[in-house]
């Protein structure tokens, strides 16, 4: 199959989930079970692909503590932040929550005001890191789901020395394409209800969104021409 008709699959499902779960009426739960949907759809193709790929004798090196990938910059859309900073409010403690935001906050002055050129070459430490883990895996946006390596030692190169071409991480093509084509099937059918949307690095999409308090409910009765 054509890598054309391929995004054209995915991003149809990713258009066709959202309209699914938000035609009949756009509220909280529904956009939080869309998303969750969303999710689990690309979890289990990827799982299906990562066993394939291990049969095959490709087998993916990314496991628990092994988080080279988590100190470059990343990319989520307003859907994810807000689903993120609903699960931080009913997961984590008030404390650590803080303690993520304080960690935003600072990497965000290592990345604001630069082009995406530079935010790309930039290595600081997700604020949602902690000891090797992610805190809110469960929510991690779909950038984080499909990145996938088939050699951690080209993750810790690529870590290293940023902005090298010949440093690439040995990612694999199938999950990339299938995540990035979903989420903007799903993107598309909420831009087209008139709900707001902006693609931003992670420590500025959730740091502002906290600092303004914003949440579903809000996003959801801010929709223009509603």
């Amino acid at each position: 199959m054509e890598p054309r008709e391929i995004k054209r699959i995915f991003y149809r499902d990713g258009y066709r989930l959202a309209h699914e779960h938000l035609d009949q009426e756009i509220t909280t739960a529904n956009l939080k079970r869309a998303i969750g949907q969303l999710y689990q759809a690309v979890d289990e193709l990827l799982e299906s692909f990562l066993q394939r790929s291990a049969t095959e004798g490709v087998p993916a090196e990314c496991k628990k503590g092994c988080s080279w990938c988590c100190y470059q910059e990343v990319f989520a859309v307003t859907h994810e932040f807000l689903y993120l900073h609903d699960y931080l409010l009913h997961n984590l403690s008030e404390k650590v929550r803080e303690g993520i935001l304080e960690r935003a906050r600072e990497k965000v002055k290592l990345t604001m005001n630069r082009s995406v050129e530079e935010q790309l070459t930039v290595r600081a430490a997700c604020p949602f890191l902690d000891a090797g883990s992610c805190m809110a895996y469960e929510a991690r946006p779909m950038a984080c789901r499909i990145y996938l390596s088939s050699s951690a030692r080209s993750c810790k190169r690529e870590h290293d020395l940023p902005g090298n071409r010949k440093n690439i991480p040995k990612l694999y093509e199938f999950p990339l394409i299938a995540g990035r084509m979903l989420n903007e099937g799903f993107v598309a059918y909420l831009k087209q209800v008139g709900l707001k949307t902006s693609e931003l690095p992670m420590e500025q999409g959730y740091s502002s969104m906290v600092t303004m308090g914003q949440t579903m409910e809000m996003w959801i009765k801010g929709r223009t021409g509603k």
